[in-house]
């Protein structure tokens, strides 16, 4: 027995990884693997060990494909209609997963040009960044800044304002970069404060 079950006496068309996992070939079938006609994933049926009557459900990991299956006298598998137990757990299953998506991390770091068009001392920004007195985004995004020197960080593109990031031929990406902090805070690091303008100023303008 293993975590409270005995072996179905069901073998799989798979290689065995360890008891009760296995591992299908690679391909464009059911859940990714070779697996075209649910009834071929069913390799066996020890029928030393099944018993006639039993139910096979076949589906993929994420439930969008299913089939049931049971073990006659004879010890050969048929299909059968899904019954409604059946059915909901494969709902279940289905419920519980969510859409393929891409990672997507942007890398880059503010040059000191760059920096300087926030303040007269741009050393002066970065040690506010990583003391954590001045918050970096990037297009609206927060933003993990690396440890060291300078302004690096990675953000999460999928959290950016759509269409924010753009190239120049330097070669060069270029990306929206926001650092946040109190007005005080701004000051002392020789920021340009008599260019500050006051957001429902902003606003009027959009």
């Amino acid at each position: 027995a293993e975590v409270g079950m005995t072996w179905s006496g069901v073998i799989p068309n798979a290689r065995k990884s360890t008891r009760g996992r296995y591992f299908g070939e690679h391909g464009d079938g059911w859940g990714g693997t070779h697996i075209e006609n649910p009834r071929d994933a069913i390799k066996e049926v020890d029928m030393s060990v099944a018993k006639p009557g039993i139910k096979i459900l076949v589906t993929e990991t994420t439930g969008q494909k299913a089939a049931l299956f049971t073990v006659n006298e004879r010890g050969e598998v048929e299909e059968i209609p899904m019954t409604p137990e059946v059915q909901a757990v494969v709902d279940l299953i289905a419920a519980n997963c969510e859409e393929a998506r891409v990672s997507a991390l942007y890398v880059g770091g503010t040059g000191g040009s760059a920096r300087a068009g926030v303040t007269n001392y741009p050393v002066k920004l970065s040690e506010a960044v990583h003391n954590n007195e001045a918050v970096l985004t990037v297009g609206g995004a927060p933003a993990f800044v690396l440890p060291g020197g300078g302004i690096n960080f990675m953000v999460d593109v999928e959290k950016v304002v759509p269409k924010a990031f753009t190239w120049v031929p330097t070669p060069a990406t270029v990306a929206p970069i926001e650092y946040t902090m109190r007005k005080d805070k701004y000051a002392e690091i020789g920021g340009h404060v008599d260019k500050i303008v006051h957001v429902s100023t902003v606003k009027k303008g959009e």
